[in-house]
């Protein structure tokens, strides 16, 4: 059997292979004399153009997409310079918050008052370790690129809490033997302000 690995073979090496087979079949006797293997070349005859003809495509629509990003990303670079001209031009003559509305801009919402506690964290996050046992991981579920800062209390009976680590990020490892199960809850604290405790979850240790 010949030595062959399609998951190496780059595509112009297949087609070298492919022309090889086709510049061989009319002088083989066994190619010639065997109607499937005859039907087999020329299918591969087939089959290698259209690969060269597919490849050919995506060559030329990679390019195109890539022209294309390009000019997507000035477009709305363009479209964001104008619309900050806009805003600026508007805002330096308006004299209240319904003029905004009248040159079709929102407001800005109001400031929260500075005494406002925090929001209270909505999802926590159970990844137990994949190896390993007597311990597993629990968080805050945050979106976006701002990061908060937590407390956090674990308990085990729903009941009496004690404190959970001593950072104030939003991963906490919780410990015990296995089978152990633990409430654990956080909340958000800013500066000397801490928001409610939010909805325990129930964890349990592998």
């Amino acid at each position: 059997m010949p030595a062959l690995d399609f998951s190496t073979l780059t595509d112009t090496e297949v087609h070298d292979l492919v022309s090889g087979i086709g510049n061989a079949a009319p002088n083989c006797s066994i190619i010639k004399n065997n109607a499937p293997l005859t039907a087999c070349v020329a299918a591969l005859a087939t089959k290698d153009t259209a690969l060269t003809t597919s490849v050919a495509t995506v060559a030329t629509t990679r390019s195109k997409l890539q022209n294309d990003l390009g000019d997507e990303a000035t477009s709305r670079s363009d479209l964001h310079g104008e619309l900050r001209t806009y805003v600026s031009l508007f805002t330096n003559l308006a004299k209240s918050p319904a003029d905004l509305l009248t040159g079709g801009l929102s407001p800005a919402p109001a400031r929260p008052p500075k005494n406002q506690p925090p929001d209270v964290p909505q999802q926590l996050d159970n990844k137990p370790p994949k190896k390993g046992h007597g311990k597993t991981v629990v968080s805050v579920h945050e979106t976006g690129t701002v990061r908060h800062q937590y407390v956090a209390q674990q308990s085990l009976d729903g009941t009496n809490w004690t404190q959970l680590g001593t950072t104030h990020g939003k991963t906490r490892t919780v410990t015990g033997a296995t089978g152990t199960k633990v409430w654990v809850r956080f909340a958000m604290v800013r500066a000397n302000l801490q928001s409610d405790w939010s909805v325990p979850i129930l964890v349990t240790i592998p």
